[in-house]
């Protein structure tokens, strides 16, 4: 359970909630690669805030709309998911559900007169209460998923309980006596002539334009017909809270998997009529909190929308909340909560794999809960078999590839790709790679452009999670294709690789070649470079683990080295499992290779420049 984003979730809900409604709270995008926690997040946030304040969970889906009509979808989700509210905190729609019910009529075609008179007796249609009660639970029915109404009763059942609770409040809002049986539309039709913007347009017709620009072929005359619906939104919250009893919180709206069409709409949409409103100058109340998950496409469209990158800022529209992994003592303390006796050291054991990714840490854990003793085993425990007959490496590797996808599902063709490229030691690495990918993945493909997945973002030098890029190299290492297997993918970065980054040719050629190759030209080397330079280009050499030394006897090297090239080819083995290997967590063979790395260390220093570095770098 990833808690501390959920922590510094409500930390940052806490400072919202103790400013209710004076200011416009920003946007707080939770963003992250897949299986780092977001949706989670918003669940406990629910769990949190929903006895509190009027709270919705939109967990959209995407059914092929276009934005402008699937972020009607959530409009109408965050209004049936907010009717019940709390106790002395009504909740009510009467605006919003005015510009459904409109948008449900075309005009298109009659005359200026006919459509207005078409109009009046659309709501004249509907100055029965069963008649609204009835289109409200269509509005429901027509494929909104209740969310945030997870627990029985059955879905049916309680989309037309709210639906008469939506229906209760436009009722009250409407009427001017509470003993009126029928509706009366007019009084709150005129705020579509105002929009609380001091407009002095005729009401109705705007009403008409709503519909008919709904119906446009201009996508800029569809986004003015989001935003007014954002815009009734907003009024309609306003005044729920301004009727509140006491002093009302915000309401919160989470929004899960907000990169897809619908919730990318409404949130754009939601800062441009935020930042109308305060064009006016009028001071209008804003008692809304809205927090989204996002795999950071959204957060790239927010940046290039509002020129702000998501800086900590509670003044600007937006705010950027990276999902961070779980650090060493957070993963002991969910292994304790499996095994409170044993936990701590399987906890040290799953952060030495996993580097805290938090769905991937889950997985672990419960892994080695159901197999204990491979907890000296973890090769043993990628390669077992889990629920549907799944390697457990491959079930770690799919939530990253989940995060490639607005929908949350795994795309072939980019999982694949991402197995190709984590050979790759950067972005910009794999770029080289392209000719090997499938088919029709590019340098556009989410697999490249993924703003999450490769850190840090936006340069061509991110790199992998570290997780990611073991599970992807075990899983190439296994590929039985020649013409995109190992040898294939490696061959293909050291051909590539520059004249000017012998790191890189040699880093390819030891995980092509072998380590006996690259260690004679590392040999050669040794007395023409300086001893810190040496060093370091070891130290890129060796910065990937090769999965398929399994045998610990090939990866100690020579058992009497005596030559440069014979200690060159310990260090080639030993330091890539040492440093580099999650699943080298034996105590006593991490200090066998300690042990060799010290006195090839020690060996090779009588041929370089000085001496103090080679001592010294196994301490640095």
């Amino acid at each position: 359970m990833p808690d501390n984003l959920s922590t510094t979730l409500d930390a940052l809900a806490e400072a919202q909630f103790a400013d209710t409604g004076r200011r416009v709270a920003p946007v707080l995008a939770l963003e992250g690669t897949g299986g780092s926690g977001r949706s989670t997040a918003l669940r406990k946030a629910l769990e949190k805030w929903q006895e509190k304040t009027p709270t919705v969970l939109v967990q959209p889906h995407d059914n092929g709309e276009a934005a402008d009509s699937a972020v009607r979808g959530v409009l109408t989700e965050v209004m049936l998911g907010l009717t019940p509210g709390i106790r002395g905190y009504d909740v009510k729609f009467p605006r919003t559900v005015i510009a459904q019910i409109v948008l449900s009529e075309d005009f298109s075609g009659l005359t200026a007169a006919a459509a207005l008179g078409r109009l009046k007796n659309l709501l004249d249609e509907y100055s029965e209460p069963a008649e609204v009660t009835k289109f409200v639970v269509g509005l429901a029915a027509a494929g909104v998923e209740l969310a945030a109404h997870q627990v029985a009763p059955p879905a049916a059942a309680v989309t037309s309980a709210i639906a008469k609770q939506v229906t209760t409040g436009v009722l009250a809002a409407l009427r001017k006596r509470a003993w009126q049986r029928q509706i009366d539309w007019n009084g709150l039709v005129a705020w579509f002539g105002h929009q609380d913007k001091g407009f002095r347009y005729n009401a109705s017709q705007i009403l008409i334009d709503l519909s008919n620009r709904a119906r446009s072929d201009s996508a800029t005359l569809r986004e003015g017909v989001t935003d007014l619906l954002v815009a009734a939104l907003l009024a309609d919250l306003r005044h729920s809270w301004e009727s509140a009893r006491g002093t009302a919180p915000n309401v919160l709206v989470l929004i899960d998997d907000a990169d897809l069409p619908g919730p990318s709409a409404f949130i754009g949409s939601l800062i441009r009529v935020r930042a109308a409103l305060a064009a006016t100058r009028a001071g209008l109340p804003d008692p809304v909190n809205v927090v989204v998950a996002t795999a950071g496409v959204l957060a790239d469209a927010l940046t290039a929308a509002t020129g702000w990158t998501g800086g900590a800022d509670p003044a600007r529209p937006w705010v950027r909340v990276p999902a961070a992994d779980l650090d060493v003592e957070e993963v002991c303390l969910m292994a304790q909560s499996f095994d409170w006796g044993g936990g701590r050291r399987h906890g040290l054991t799953t952060h030495h794999l996993t580097r805290g990714h938090p769905e991937g840490t889950g997985i672990v854990l419960r892994e080695l809960v159901a197999t204990p003793e491979l907890a000296d085993d973890l090769d043993g425990l990628l390669r077992r078999r889990g629920p549907g007959g799944v390697p457990i490496d491959l079930r770690l590797l799919e939530p990253f590839a989940r995060g490639l996808s607005a929908r949350k599902d795994v795309d072939e063709t980019q999982f694949e790709a991402l197995v190709t490229l984590s050979a790759a030691r950067d972005r910009r690495e794999g770029e080289r790679l392209l000719p090997l990918l499938p088919h029709p993945v590019g340098l556009g493909s989410p697999v490249f452009t993924s703003p999450t997945l490769w850190s840090p973002p936006g340069t061509g030098s991110g790199r992998l999670h570290p997780l990611a890029r073991y599970l992807g190299l075990r899983i190439l290492a296994a590929r039985d294709d020649p013409a995109t297997g190992w040898t294939a993918v490696f061959r293909k970065l050291r051909d590539r690789a520059g004249p000017d980054d012998p790191a890189g040719r040699l880093h390819h050629e030891r995980l092509l070649s072998g380590k006996e190759v690259v260690a004679k030209e590392l040999a050669g080397l040794l007395r023409e470079w300086r001893a810190a330079d040496w060093l370091t280009l070891l130290d890129e050499v060796t910065a990937t683990p090769d999965p398929r030394e399994r045998d610990f006897a090939e990866v100690c090297g020579p058992k009497q080295p005596a030559t440069p090239v014979d200690h060159i080819v310990v260090l080639l083995g030993a330091l890539p499992a040492l440093h580099h290997d999650p699943c080298l967590t034996s105590v006593r063979q991490r200090e066998t290779l300690e042990r060799l790395v010290a006195h090839s260390l020690d060996h090779l220093a009588g041929y370089g420049d000085e001496r103090p570095p080679f001592l010294m770098w196994p301490r640095r």
